[in-house]
C-alpha cells in the first residue's frame, strides 16, 4: 500500500508496521495462552480505550498464535458476534465455527500435530449432540448435516425440531448436564486447545453484549477453550449496568473476565514519531518556513489531539484526501494539517473557524465591518467549544492564532485569549494569497470545499491576466472588462478584487513593464466597464477608485524615463474621458489646485509637472468636444468642473448656453446636471442645485423654462415634468 492511500483505520495486517511496538506485548500473551492458561477455560479480556489498537494488538497475537509448532499451535477461531443478530444464531454460528475448527483438527491428526483422529472425532460427536440437546431444552436452534456438520437454517423462537430422517427413530437423548460432561471429557482427553477470539464486544447493543458474556462465561464454557474479548471498559460496563439493571457493570464484568489484560498506552512523542514518518511519505513542504510551521502544529496541535492510534490514522486519511488538491494548486501543508488535527478531535472548533475564515474574507473586500459586539459574541462563541483553560498555555496560543487571518494573540495571562478580526497588513495578506493559505480570502475554502470561494478570483483568472499584461493593453483591458462583468457582492466584481490585490502586489511581481500597458488599460477601458456593469460613481469605492488607487502605485514603478510619455499617451489618447476626468479632478483637489483640498505630495498620483501636462492634454479635448459628445459621456457634470477648475471657466459654461438655447438641448444638459441627494424622511431624490446649473445656465431662467415646457403639450413635457420636481425638491434639501 502506498503511502497516499487511505488506510480506513483497518488493524494491522500482516506485514504491516508495527509503529506501536506491540509485537513483543503480543508474542508474551500467546505464550501465556498456550502454555499458561488453564485447561479448564479461561476468559480473557484485552481492555483498552476505542482507537487505542485493541484490534491490532488482538490481530498480532494471532499472527504469534500461528507461528508456533505444530505440537503447540491452537486452533483460533474469529468469532464477530456484532454481524450475526439474535441469541439463537449467536449460538448456532458459535458452534458452528467450533465444529469446523474440530474438524480441521481431526483431518490434521497424525501430521505431527499429537492429536488422534479417533479422539478428535469423540470430541466433535461429543459437540454435536451437546448443541442438540441445547435446542432441545429452549435455544431454538434447527439443524442439518452429519454428526460433524450443522448450519442454522430457521428460527422459531423457542423449542426446537431436528431434521433428518434418523431423528424420530432415535432413542430419547440423555439429558443436557450428562451431554456436557460427555463433551467436557472428549474435550479434555483430546488435549488441543481453542481459542475463540471476540473484537468489539463493547460495539454490541446492551442486551447483545450480556449475551456474548454469558455464553462465554456459562454456556459454551468447555476444557481447553480460551476467549480473548476486546473492549472498553469503560463502555461496556455502561452496557452492563443498562442491559443488566446492575449498579456496579465493572464489578458485573470482573465475574466474567477471569484476567484482563490492559492495551499499552502508546507514549505521546512516538505518536507523533508515527504521524510525521508517514506524513512524509505522501507531503512535503515547499519551504523552511512551512516546514517550521509545520513542526509547530506537530508539537503543539498534535501534541493535543494525536492522543490515540486510531486518531493519527483518521487524520492521515483525512490528510491523504484533502492533500492532493490543494497541493495542485500550491496550497499549505502546515495549514492543512492543524485544521484536519482539530477537526477530527472537535468538530464544532472546526466549524468555527471556517465561519471565522469566511467573515474575514468577505471583510477583506472592504464592503462589511465587524462590530466590537459581534468580536466580543464571537469570542464567546470560540471559548464554547473548548474546555476551559484550553488556552491557557501562551505558546499554544500563539499556535493556535497564527493561521488565522486577523486573530492576534494576547499574551496577557488576565487577558481574553485573542482579539478577533483585527486589520490584516496588506503585506500579510498578499503573503497569504500568493502562499494560497487558508489565512488568504482568495483560498481559504480551498481547505474547507477543495474549491475558492465564491468571491474570489480563481487561479485561471490571474493567470489569465498575468498572460494579458505579457501581451498589452489591449489585452489587458479586455480581461478587465470580463472579470468585472462578474459581480461577485453588492456591486463588488472579480476586476475590482484583481486591483485591490495589484494595487499591493510586491514589485518583483508587478514590474514596471506591466505597469506602463496596465496605466494605458485603465485610461482606454474604465469607461466601458461602466457602461458594461454601470457603478455608483458616488461614495461607493467603484472600479474606478481602484483603479486611481492602482495608477498610484503602478506610476512609480513605470521607468522614469518613460513617465512623462506615459502620462502622455494616457490623457491625450485614452478613450475612457470620464475616468480620466475623475483622475484630473482628484489630483487638481489633491495638489490644492483649486480649493482647499490640498494633500501631502505622498497622496499625489502625478507630480506637479505631470499635472500640468494633464491640464493641457485634457483642456484641448475638452475643447474639441461638441456639447453632444461631451454630455454623452459618463459623468458630464465632473467632466464641465474639471474644465472650469482647471483654469477656463468660460469655454464650459458657453458651449453648455449655446446648446440649451434649444428646448431638447436645456432638457438633456439639465438631466446630465441632477444630482442625488438622500433624506431620512423622504429617501432618495433626484435634485438640480443651484451650484450645478447656475455654473452654465442661468438657475432662475431655466427653472422658468422648464416649467412652462412642463405645462405645455410638448413631447418634452414628461422630461420637464420631472426635472421642474428636480428644482423644487433642491429647496427642501
Amino acid at each position: 500500500m502506498s503511502g497516499a492511500a487511505i488506510s480506513g483505520d483497518r488493524p494491522l495486517e500482516a506485514g504491516g508496521n508495527d509503529r506501536l511496538g506491540f509485537a513483543d506485548v503480543a508474542a508474551r500473551l500467546a505464550t501465556s495462552l498456550v502454555d499458561h492458561a488453564s485447561d479448564k477455560g479461561l476468559v480473557v479480556g484485552v481492555d483498552g480505550k476505542w482507537g487505542s489498537g485493541k484490534s491490532s494488538l488482538l490481530h498480532l497475537i494471532e499472527m504469534e498464535l500461528k507461528e508456533l509448532p505444530a505440537e503447540r499451535k491452537p486452533s483460533i477461531i474469529n468469532f464477530r458476534p456484532w454481524v450475526i443478530g439474535n441469541r439463537d444464531t449467536l449460538l448456532a454460528s458459535l458452534f458452528a465455527a467450533l465444529s469446523d475448527e474440530m474438524n480441521r483438527v481431526e483431518l490434521a491428526a497424525g501430521d505431527a500435530t499429537g492429536v488422534s483422529k479417533q479422539k478428535a472425532k469423540t470430541a466433535a460427536e461429543a459437540l454435536r449432540k451437546f448443541v442438540s440437546g441445547l435446542g432441545r431444552t429452549g435455544a431454538a436452534i434447527e439443524l442439518v448435516g452429519d454428526a460433524t456438520a450443522f448450519t442454522p437454517i430457521k428460527w422459531f423462537g423457542k423449542g426446537v425440531t431436528a431434521i433428518g430422517n434418523a431423528v424420530s427413530a432415535k432413542p430419547p437423548e440423555p439429558p443436557l448436564s450428562e451431554l456436557k460432561g460427555k463433551l467436557v471429557k472428549a474435550l479434555e482427553e483430546l488435549n488441543h486447545r481453542f481459542i475463540v477470539t471476540i473484537d468489539d464486544v463493547d460495539r454490541l447493543e446492551p442486551a447483545e453484549a450480556i449475551e456474548v458474556l454469558r455464553l462465554a462465561r456459562s454456556v459454551a464454557d468447555f476444557p481447553n477453550v480460551t476467549y480473548l474479548l476486546c473492549f472498553d471498559g469503560e463502555v461496556l460496563a455502561k452496557s452492563i449496568q443498562h442491559a443488566a439493571g446492575v449498579e456496579d457493570g465493572r464489578g458485573f464484568l470482573e465475574k466474567i473476565i477471569q484476567l484482563t489484560v490492559m492495551v499499552p498506552m502508546p507514549e505521546a512523542f512516538r505518536l507523533r514519531q508515527w504521524f510525521s514518518d508517514e506524513l512524509r511519505r505522501f507531503a512535503f513542504t515547499k519551504n523552511e518556513d512551512e516546514l517550521s510551521r509545520l513542526k509547530g502544529v506537530i508539537d503543539f496541535e498534535g501534541g493535543r489531539r494525536l492522543n490515540t492510534p486510531r486518531s493519527v490514522n483518521r487524520v492521515l486519511d483525512s490528510l491523504r484526501f484533502f492533500w492532493p488538491p490543494i497541493e495542485a494548486v500550491g496550497g499549505d501543508l502546515a495549514d492543512l494539517v492543524w485544521l484536519q488535527l482539530i477537526r477530527d478531535g472537535n468538530p464544532e472548533l472546526y466549524r468555527w473557524i471556517e465561519q471565522y475564515c469566511a467573515t474575514n474574507a468577505i471583510m477583506s473586500l472592504g464592503t462589511v465591518r465587524v462590530d466590537k459586539v459581534e468580536k466580543v459574541a464571537q469570542h464567546s462563541a470560540l471559548l464554547a467549544t473548548v474546555p476551559s483553560g484550553h488556552f491557557s498555555d501562551l505558546t499554544y496560543r500563539y499556535y493556535f492564532s497564527e493561521p488565522l487571518p486577523g486573530a492576534d494573540c494576547d499574551y496577557n495571562e488576565e487577558g481574553g485569549s485573542f482579539n478577533l478580526y483585527q486589520l490584516v497588513d496588506e503585506a500579510d495578506r498578499n503573503a497569504a494569497i500568493h502562499a494560497r493559505r487558508l489565512a488568504s480570502p482568495d483560498h481559504y475554502r480551498l481547505y474547507f470545499a477543495l474549491t475558492g470561494p465564491k468571491h474570489a478570483l480563481t487561479q485561471g483568472d490571474v493567470d489569465e491576466f498575468w498572460e494579458a499584461a505579457k501581451v498589452g493593453a489591449s489585452d489587458i483591458g479586455k480581461t478587465l472588462l470580463r472579470l468585472h462583468d462578474v459581480e461577485l457582492h453588492a456591486g463588488f466584481g472579480k476586476a475590482d478584487l484583481l486591483l485591490e490585490r495589484l494595487k499591493g502586489a510586491d514589485p518583483e511581481r508587478l514590474t514596471g513593464e506591466h505597469c506602463k500597458p496596465l496605466l494605458i488599460a485603465f485610461s482606454n477601458y474604465m469607461d466601458k466597464a461602466h457602461e458594461v456593469r454601470p457603478m455608483a460613481l458616488d461614495w461607493v469605492t467603484t472600479l474606478w477608485d481602484r483603479a486611481e488607487a492602482t495608477t498610484q502605485v503602478g506610476i512609480g514603478r513605470v521607468d522614469p524615463a518613460d513617465r512623462n510619455n506615459t502620462v502622455k499617451t494616457m490623457f491625450e489618447e485614452g478613450e475612457a474621458i470620464g475616468w480620466l476626468t475623475s483622475v484630473m479632478r482628484r489630483e487638481t483637489f489633491f495638489h490644492g489646485r483649486y480649493g482647499t483640498r490640498r494633500k501631502p505630495e505622498s497622496e499625489w498620483i502625478f507630480t506637479a509637472a505631470e499635472l500640468d501636462l494633464i491640464f493641457k492634454a485634457m483642456l484641448a479635448r475638452f475643447n474639441a468636444m461638441s456639447a453632444e459628445e461631451l454630455l454623452a459621456t459618463s459623468r458630464p457634470i465632473d467632466l464641465l468642473f474639471a474644465w472650469r477648475q482647471a483654469g477656463d471657466e468660460d469655454s464650459p459654461r458657453a458651449l453648455i448656453e449655446e446648446y440649451a438655447r434649444t428646448s431638447e438641448g436645456l432638457v438633456e444638459a439639465l438631466e446630465k446636471m441632477t444630482s442625488v441627494r438622500n433624506s431620512s424622511d423622504r429617501g432618495t431624490r433626484s435634485v438640480l442645485t443651484r451650484q450645478n446649473v447656475e455654473s452654465f445656465v442661468n438657475f432662475d431662467d431655466a427653472r422658468t423654462r422648464v416649467k412652462k415646457l412642463a405645462a405645455s403639450d410638448d413631447p418634452l413635457a414628461p422630461r420637464a415634468a420631472k426635472l421642474s420636481l428636480a428644482f423644487d425638491d433642491n429647496d427642501s434639501f
